[in-house]
């Protein structure tokens, strides 16, 4: 699978000041949801003021979309001001809504700079292997587990592969927004493993599917250094788990943070 360019993958076109058009690559596979994500974040970006900051975006996954087919990003403008701007965007594809998402973008503030010291003792990630990918018709990421590479095959359906170290295969530009996009992509990338309960194996023919995600930027972000991604269950009941994720930097510091909840249904019991 040949390495691809984020420039290209997020690549949309403008059809109004609050209209645009993007397909995932792809011959009518699975929509991977963290692409919506940087495609909704693309599109709100494009229409803030450019010196604005990343600041949040909460999203709800609402219709399975299918990669190779034009969605459609609807951009509302719910808040500009000189110290924030929020955007609320609708991706549809023909009748269906993948998504519907709001972002939220900062000016910055003056004020201190703290975060809480954390036991940063990870290998370096030129220590480790490269993992496959899971993601449809595209690899545009290097992602190289800390507890080695992922289990594959029977009763791996849903693999645990956090954390991880990661970056693009090939180099962003100096972009703020284009690197905000690039880390919401990859904070969707297999945390449906994380949100299952430990020790307890998914059946197989089980439903697993992201619901909702929320995503904090925190500081500057250069996603063309290695970028590690955790995530750990917070809560598993009536087949709804919830995970918790932190992004740190090369240096151990803490860029932004995310929150998903998945939907695993089990099969049904034939009759």
């Amino acid at each position: 699978m040949p390495e691809q360019d984020f420039q290209e993958l997020l690549k949309i076109s403008p059809l109004g000041e609050f209209l645009f058009s993007a397909t995932a690559v792809g011959d009518n596979g699975h929509l991977f949801g963290g692409y919506t994500l940087a495609f909704a974040f693309q599109a709100a970006s494009s229409t803030v003021n450019p010196q604005m900051w990343p600041q949040s975006l909460h999203a709800n996954f609402i219709d399975a979309g299918k990669s190779g087919n034009e969605l459609r990003l609807h951009v509302e403008v719910l808040r500009d001001s000189r110290a924030f701007a929020m955007r609320q965007i609708t991706v549809t594809m023909g009748d269906l809504t993948p998504l519907l998402m709001q972002a939220s973008f900062h000016a910055g503030e003056a004020g201190p700079d703290w975060t809480p010291e954390e036991d940063f003792d990870y290998p370096d990630p030129d220590s480790l292997e490269s993992d496959e990918t899971m993601l449809f018709a595209m690899d545009p990421i290097d992602i190289r587990p800390i507890h080695g590479l992922t289990k594959r095959g029977p009763g791996n359906r849903i693999p645990h592969v956090h954390p991880f170290w990661v970056r693009p295969r090939v180099k962003l530009p100096d972009n703020r927004m284009l690197h905000a996009a690039v880390v919401a992509f990859i904070s969707d990338y297999m945390v449906v493993g994380t949100a299952q309960a430990p020790g307890v194996a998914v059946p197989e023919g089980s439903l697993v599917v992201t619901m909702e995600h929320a995503l904090w930027f925190h500081r500057p972000i250069d996603a063309n250094d290695w970028l590690l991604f955790t995530s750990e269950p917070m809560s598993v009941y009536h087949g709804r788990g919830l995970s918790s994720g932190k992004v740190f930097n090369r240096q151990g510091l803490l860029v932004a943070s995310f929150v998903q909840e998945v939907l695993t249904r089990q099969p049904r019991a034939k009759s």
